[in-house]
């Protein structure tokens, strides 16, 4: 299968050197976008969740002629292939580049999340964003309610494709229910991409991490009950400790913590990489741009 770079030098040079066509090269000035939050979110078991800090590596983005986007999109009619670090807390529209390619109608997009798979090399190539984040697609912080006991909480999560997914296809795409069709001419304003970090954090279980245990004859060697850390050896207590106190929070198999980190073997991490990957999806705007 050819690249989509091959293809789409393709149809410039067709459409720059074939009148018949109607085609034009074209420029399209691109903006991005996040969302005002204008307090809690509000996740699994209605835990509240304040967002401190949602910044997205965002690009490379690719629009195609045909209803659907991935290794179908042998048609791709415009191109950005840079990347930027999004952060989706802030609505003000931002210009970030111009995507390129020929004038005529789109129906479909896709792109990557600052880690882009290559077909000439197995390991799939980080780009400038995404080095930015640390060598992740997402970076997440802030604070969780858990009926008082605030949980603060950081994630990094990077988005690339896997063993089961074609190498050189970006990893976020259209669906086929998403209405998305534009007849792109050599006069548009710009496409503006805004996204929306609140719906992703919808999915997390912060509820399960706090617990009211005590010492039992099959408890582990830490127990939270509530704030207090207790530390059991053959179903009894031997010492205890107020997490609160020392300024932490007692988390579900760790004990007294600053943090939570979230692991890539989580939960909460397996739901912000589902929500980013086929969960609400950003919006395309072409006539919303400044």
């Amino acid at each position: 299968m050819k690249t989509l770079r091959t293809l789409l030098m393709g149809l410039v040079l067709w459409g720059a050197g074939g009148a018949e066509t109607g085609q034009d090269r074209a420029t399209v000035p691109l903006f991005v976008a996040g969302t005002a939050i204008s307090g809690p979110v509000e996740a699994l078991g209605e835990v509240p969740v304040t967002i401190e800090r949602a910044d997205l590596a965002f690009g490379p983005l690719y629009l195609c002629a045909g209803a659907n986007a991935g290794d179908l999109c042998e048609t791709a009619r415009f191109e950005w292939l840079d990347s930027v670090v999004v952060d989706t807390t802030e609505p003000e529209p931002v210009l970030i580049g111009h995507l390129t390619g020929v004038t005529g109608t789109v129906r479909s997009w896709m792109y990557d999340l600052g880690i882009s798979s290559q077909l000439t090399r197995l390991e799939p190539f980080v780009l400038n964003a995404a080095s930015e984040l640390g060598g992740t697609s997402f970076v997440l912080e802030g604070v969780a309610d858990v009926d008082g006991i605030e949980i603060p909480f950081v994630a990094s999560v990077p988005v690339q494709q896997t063993d089961d997914t074609e190498l050189g296809v970006p990893v976020v795409r259209k669906s086929t229910s998403e209405v998305f069709q534009r007849d792109v001419s050599d006069e548009e304003s710009g496409l503006l991409v805004r996204f929306d970090p609140t719906t992703w954090v919808q999915g997390i279980d912060f509820r399960s991490l706090i617990t009211n245990e005590v010492c039992a004859q099959d408890s582990p060697v830490t127990v939270c009950d509530g704030v207090v850390e207790r530390t059991c050896e053959a179903g009894s207590e031997v010492s205890s400790r107020d997490c609160d106190e020392l300024g932490q929070v007692c988390l579900r198999g760790q004990g007294c913590a600053q943090q939570l980190i979230i692991e890539s073997d989580s939960q909460a991490h397996r739901s912000l990489r589902n929500a980013l990957l086929s969960g609400v999806r950003p919006s395309f705007s072409w006539d919303q741009v400044p």
